[in-house]
């Protein structure tokens, strides 16, 4: 019996951070935190560590440490929060982006539209995954428009505007636009953005005299925003599927970061 409650207490004690209420954006938080405290760099071990205190208690089972070595090894590398693994120098070393990451702290919410409802709901606005797919965008804007000089605005949430990329001809090239404005939106294929993010993206359009703009989201608009893109000639690449299949076309392999794993 006391064997019993012996192994019964230790696999209580083993979660993984989900199980334990630590999102994985919260985890990749803890962990870029750990690494700041050791001056830049820290090894996998520490980053355990870090998040078992979070754990009340309990310690990270090994699907639990499975899991954070995939948010690092994948979401906060594609989110260029640290840098690749270099296995001449072990251990995970943090970027400044993951610097101004952390110093940004949680912004407010993103509202956001279910179109099956036709109820608002919220999203968090500065996430990994996010700007692990903002990169991959930046990526496939280069191979579509490899004779312009790109910003990633977006990076700077604070300061974004409604356009996360500009990009500006080098050259003049004929029958080209001069600026491109580019806004890239990471949501659930069944919600669209809020009326205010959809304005916000043109008036900053506007503001910044763009000549052709993009909309590229994961999610869907309304047939609004849909009839809206038309009339002013917006360009809207609209769903994962038709991501993908664009991408391709310029020999970029899939996000790896579409699903939630």
């Amino acid at each position: 019996m006391q064997q019993y409650k012996d192994e019964h207490e230790i696999a209580v004690r083993q979660v993984t951070g989900k199980e334990a209420g630590l999102s994985g954006e919260e985890q990749i938080r803890v962990a870029l935190r750990r690494i700041v405290a050791n001056g830049g760099v820290a090894q996998m071990a520490e980053l355990y560590e870090a998040v078992e205190q979070h754990l009340n208690g309990m310690k990270l089972s090994n699907p639990g440490k499975a899991s954070l070595r995939n948010f690092i090894n994948l979401r906060a590398v594609q989110a260029r929060y640290v840098y690749p693994p270099d296995p001449k120098s072990p251990g995970w070393r943090i970027t400044p982006e993951g610097k101004e990451f952390l110093e940004a702290g949680n912004h407010p919410d993103e509202e956001v539209l279910n179109v099956d409802t036709n109820e608002p709901e919220k999203i968090p606005s500065n996430s990994a995954r996010g700007a692990a797919f903002e990169n991959y965008v930046m990526n496939l804007l280069k191979k579509i428009y490899p004779y312009y000089a790109w910003y990633h605005q977006g990076i700077h949430k604070s300061n974004e505007r409604g356009l996360d990329f500009i990009g500006s001809q080098m050259g003049k090239i004929a029958e080209q636009p001069q600026f491109i404005g580019v806004q890239v939106k990471f949501h659930a294929a069944n919600t669209a953005p809020s009326q205010l993010e959809w304005f916000k993206f043109l008036a900053g359009c506007f503001a910044r005299q763009i000549d052709h703009a993009v909309f590229i989201t994961t999610g869907r608009l309304t047939g609004e925003q849909r009839r809206e893109a038309g009339e002013a000639r917006v360009v809207v690449i609209e769903g994962r599927e038709e991501i993908i299949r664009i991408a391709s076309l310029h020999h970029i392999g899939e996000f790896k970061l579409f699903d939630d794993n």
